[in-house]
């Protein structure tokens, strides 16, 4: 058995409904399968903003990982519903911090890079804090 292939075990106490935002396929299905192995339900992948929102509304999930560019647009609208809802996430992202947005909903959020590897994901999740929840905002791109 490789390292990649050890099961991973989530702490009781964490997420385990993880919703994936990422409009890469390729990238989107192996943050999917690196899940799906670590014993997480995946929701998604969302190729888009508007998917991603649906999905939230629909799944209720427990946490995110998020590409902060999804088809050309920032993934703000997603970020800020999920912190409202005190939903954590982590950003995956070739960006540095100057391609973040400037945005609250970003605050307290790591980003894990990209690409990324399956340890980094996984203790991503693992030492994921729960995020105070954004009061609402009206919406602005």
């Amino acid at each position: 058995m490789s390292v990649n292939s050890v099961p991973h075990r989530p702490a009781v106490s964490r997420p385990r409904r993880v919703l994936v935002v990422e409009d890469e396929a390729i990238i989107a299905l192996e943050l999917a399968y690196t899940l799906e192995e670590a014993g997480y339900e995946v929701v998604g992948p969302a190729m888009s903003i508007a998917r991603a929102l649906a999905l939230i509304e629909a799944s209720q999930p427990d946490a995110a990982v998020l590409d902060v560019n999804v088809r050309s647009e920032k993934i703000t609208k997603v970020a800020r519903k999920l912190r409202s809802l005190g939903v954590p996430f982590v950003l995956t992202s070739a960006y540095g911090p100057a391609g973040i947005p400037a945005d609250p909903a970003f605050d307290q959020t790591v980003n894990i890079g990209k690409p990324t590897d399956r340890h980094r994901l996984l203790a991503a999740l693992d030492e994921m804090p729960v995020p105070d929840p954004l009061p609402p905002q009206p919406e602005a791109d």
